[in-house]
């Protein structure tokens, strides 16, 4: 539905509820007032009919898309209940559950609360005096016994914001088919710009907050249809699953993320970057990233999602396929919509491969581990993350890249496993395992899903450079200009203070740590992080004076032969025809048909 402005006279909180009657209403009805942005907090009035004698009352501490138990009832305030317009008392159950007990059947329950809304990102609550950005799981407490019911929506706003959701619209508000579904669209508050196209029939909302600058709207008008466009080919259909799309945007300084949901992506980026044309390049990809979830992992979603958990976290192994795949096309769908050189995508590409390349925990975590402990490790980053796991984003794109490379050279591509996937679950509503991922790759090669659980189970390095030859590219590292000490740092007020360490590095056995402050190597003083490469010597050992908790030590640092920290992919001049004649058909995607000459760099 087009965005519109819905507001009405309001306090500036919520008074005690006088009784009222919802028998019109079947399910919970919400009223939210968002009349006082500048105290960042939002009052939430939750109203519904008992339909049992105990009912269960419940934050989310997750959402959908976002792994991580975020624990959202710790911005809550204020809780208070009424019975047919009398106090009641809420007995808490868990850290986000609540019991209301003793209940007649139809008696009008009341729920009063507020959030404090001061996290802008696209899995929170964000409320300022121009502009919001609401979550659903981190402001709707679900009424358990009622959660497949019809949900109602209302907002109180200043007079001159506008709202921006996927929720299909009523005379009072926003209407949801149930609570996944009001969890599932989020609202985009105040000061908003809109951009509209169709793409196969299908209405396309780009709607955007926050720029200082004027929007690229001719850039976007263009470039955003052909991402949509691109993504439905590579799904083989001829338009988007979704009704009504919308994209909501928030351009902050540094910000960057997206979250998906059915009808709809949140997306956050920086404002620096859009100035420039591999940030441009980098919004279309998460663009494009997003636009494929509402296949892959909205409705094409791992059995372990099926339904949803809001209270607690589930293993999901194939979290490697729902994101590792989508994160593989995200930068291939830019190129194949035509809005990138080959040579920008090949530099994209071999940007993860430095990476994962660089990261020593590739060889501690499996990928389907990384999948499996999303929950407590991927969120949760530190300056020790990279030694001891690799994301599952990172390696299953890199994963994807093999299969597609493997699958391409049958004749077939990824692609059409995706699309027998969707066909076999998605359509169906079915919930998907790891073991029809490995089954359906086995229609294709039996060989395939014995290679499969190889990179996915262990640590050992994928095969890129052998299947990078097969389309003529050459995997290089760049060479290093100093010798390897294995360890990072910055230079901050005064300080030059390490802040990684690799594993099994010079630095790890010579005892320093992130953390530490480095003063001085081999008796002369170190001021910049830039400073300390030019004094090492590959094989000698230097006094390392270092500061750790407000005491000054020494160590011996020995560092090692230079260690690459970038790869290249470069075209491969002996390449044969048929290895050419596969690269023009990875990159052209199953939207375009190939030509007979090779592709040349410029």
């Amino acid at each position: 539905m087009p965005h519109g402005k819905h507001s009405t006279a309001c306090s500036t909180a919520l008074e005690p509820p006088a009784i009222r009657r919802w028998s019109e209403v079947l399910g919970p009805a919400f009223q939210l007032d968002l009349s006082q942005p500048q105290t960042h907090r939002l009052s939430v009035r939750l109203s519904f009919r008992a339909q049992q004698q105990r009912e269960s009352i419940a934050l989310p501490s997750w959402t959908p898309g976002s792994y991580l138990e975020r624990d959202y009832v710790r911005h809550l305030e204020g809780l208070q209940a009424w019975v047919d317009g009398v106090p009641a008392q809420l007995e808490r159950r868990s850290r986000h559950l609540w019991w209301l007990e003793n209940l007649s059947i139809g008696a009008a329950v009341e729920l009063d609360y507020s959030l404090l809304a001061v996290e802008a990102s696209v899995r929170t609550n964000w409320l300022d005096v121009e502009t919001g950005f609401l979550t659903g799981a981190a402001w709707a407490m679900a009424v358990e016994s009622q959660r497949w019911q019809p949900q109602q929506l209302s907002l109180d706003l200043p007079s001159d914001w506008s709202v921006a959701t996927s929720l299909p619209t009523t005379p009072e508000g926003w209407r949801a088919a149930n609570y996944d579904e009001l969890v599932d669209n989020p609202l985009a508050l105040g000061d908003l710009h809109t951009l509209r196209f169709a793409v196969g029939g299908v209405p396309h909302r780009w709607v955007w907050q926050g720029l200082q600058r004027p929007a690229p709207l001719q850039s976007w008008q263009e470039q955003l249809p052909k991402i949509c466009a691109a993504t439905c080919a590579l799904l083989g259909a001829e338009r988007p699953v979704s009704d009504d799309y919308l994209f909501m945007t928030r351009f902050s300084a540094n910000g960057y993320g997206g979250l998906e949901h059915d009808d709809g992506c949140a997306l956050m980026f920086s404002r620096r970057e859009l100035g420039t044309e591999s940030g441009q390049r980098k919004l279309l990809q998460l663009a494009a990233h997003e636009y494929l979830h509402q296949w892959n992992v909205r409705r094409l979603r791992p059995v372990g999602l099926r339904p949803y958990r809001y209270g607690q976290a589930v293993l999901i192994p194939e979290l490697w396929f729902a994101e590792g795949v989508t994160s593989y096309y995200d930068q291939l769908i830019v190129l194949q919509a035509g809005l990138c050189s080959e040579e920008e995508y090949l530099e994209d590409l071999a940007k993860d491969l430095s990476r994962f390349l660089s990261t020593p925990g590739r060889q501690v975590q499996s990928l389907l581990e990384s999948a499996t402990e999303a929950w407590v490790k991927l969120y949760r980053r530190d300056a020790h993350s990279d030694n001891q796991q690799i994301s599952y984003y990172l390696k299953g794109a890199l994963v994807s890249l093999l299969l597609d490379l493997h699958l391409l050279a049958r004749g077939q591509g990824l692609h059409v496993l995706l699309q027998r996937l969707w066909q076999r679950f998605g359509q169906a509503g079915r919930g998907y395992s790891q073991a029809d991922v490995e089954h359906l790759a086995g229609e294709f090669d039996p060989q395939l899903p014995a290679l499969l659980q190889g990179w996915l189970s262990g640590v050992d390095d994928l095969p890129l450079s052998g299947y990078l030859k097969t389309v003529g590219l050459d995997l290089s590292a760049d060479p290093a200009e100093f010798p390897y000490s294995g360890l990072q740092s910055t230079f901050k007020e005064g300080q030059l203070t390490i802040s990684k360490v690799d594993r099994g590095s010079p630095a790890e056995l010579a005892g320093l740590s992130p953390g530490d402050e480095l003063l001085a190597l081999d008796a002369e003083r170190l001021r910049s992080a830039e400073q300390l490469g030019p004094l090492l010597i590959a094989g000698g050992q230097h006094e390392v004076l270092f500061c750790r908790d407000g005491a000054v030590r020494s160590t011996a640092l020995s560092p090692s032969a230079p260690q690459p920290c970038r790869w290249s992919l470069r075209l491969d001049p002996n390449a044969s025809e048929a290895a050419c004649r596969l690269r023009r058909s990875w990159f052209q995607g199953p939207a375009h048909s190939g030509e007979d000459s090779c592709w040349r760099q410029a």
